[in-house]
């Protein structure tokens, strides 16, 4: 599944763990995000799916989704600055994970060609003591006919 390829490379991003401030693996849930800080969530945009399709049947694809993390907010700037310094510091990740070639491993008919950055993360829901921030990223991957 293209969204567990996305979850296990995201997780290996060392600003979670750094953010998190634990080693090993970090929670990433998809489609929910606890009401906790800080905690993190993947979740799937609408979008369609096929970008160019070959005669063959083959097909250049795209899976968009949104990173989301509950974080802890208010009138600290530190704290805020440090909530939009992660997400930075996480584009600038996928940007060089991109450079290096280490994308998504998506199993035997899919390959990942790229995750694009389409937004910088943001505040995108705001509470008394947390806010949600998300940032938009792409995926673009090729599919060969028949491969799931």
């Amino acid at each position: 599944m293209i969204i567990e390829a996305i979850r296990n490379y995201i997780r290996e991003c060392p600003y979670l763990q750094e953010f998190e401030g634990v080693t090993g693996l970090v929670k990433v849930n998809v489609d929910y995000l606890e009401e906790s800080a800080t905690v993190y969530s993947i979740e799937e945009v609408p979008v369609d799916p096929i970008v160019k399709k070959y005669v063959n049947g083959d097909s250049i694809r795209q899976f968009q989704f949104i990173f989301a993390s509950r974080e802890p907010y208010g009138a600290d700037v530190l704290q805020n600055i440090s909530n939009s310094g992660f997400y930075e510091d996480f584009a600038n990740w996928i940007e060089k994970q991109n450079n290096d070639d280490n994308l998504p491993i998506l199993g035997e008919c899919c390959e990942s060609q790229r995750i694009k950055v389409l937004s910088p993360g943001y505040a995108f829901q705001v509470d008394v003591d947390k806010a949600r921030y998300q940032i938009e990223l792409r995926l673009k991957y090729y599919k060969k006919q028949g491969g799931i």
